[in-house]
């Protein structure tokens, strides 16, 4: 059974996370902002093409014929990736740490990702939300 135990640490919030021991491997990963309904294996080399912008850490691609641009995004101190499978437990849906990578690939299709983290990016947007909710909290 997988529990979750939420606390607070100096660092902030954390999880203790009992579940089935996966072997955890370091695996790059890309967050893809696109409807997609195949849920099979893919030739991703075919569909999906990559190349780094010289002198800038930004990549530009192409999936599908559609053009984008990725950069690196690494989750803010005191917090951690998790890549989540998901298997049937005996009491409904259980997700598993499939990985647990340092940074995700974050590829936006309709705006630049800005030069300091991904910043312009709908995920560190996001986490902007959690820091001024932290400051709140912390008032």
């Amino acid at each position: 059974m997988m529990v979750y135990k939420r606390g607070k640490s100096e660092r902030g919030c954390f999880a203790v996370v009992q579940g089935r021991r996966v072997n955890i491997k370091k695996k790059e990963v890309h967050w893809i902002p696109r409807s997609i309904q195949y849920t099979g294996p893919a030739e991703v080399s075919s569909n999906f093409i990559r190349e780094q912008i010289d002198g800038e850490s930004a990549e530009r691609g192409m999936f599908r014929g559609r053009g984008m641009e990725g950069a690196e995004w690494k989750a803010p101190e005191g917090y951690e990736i998790h890549v989540l499978k998901e298997r049937k437990g005996p009491k409904g849906v259980m997700l598993d740490i499939e990985s647990r990578p340092d940074a995700i690939r974050v590829w936006q299709w309709d705006r630049t990702c800005g030069e300091d983290n991904a910043d312009r990016t709908t995920i560190a947007r996001a986490f902007a939300y959690l820091r001024i909710a932290q400051s709140l909290a912390d008032d």
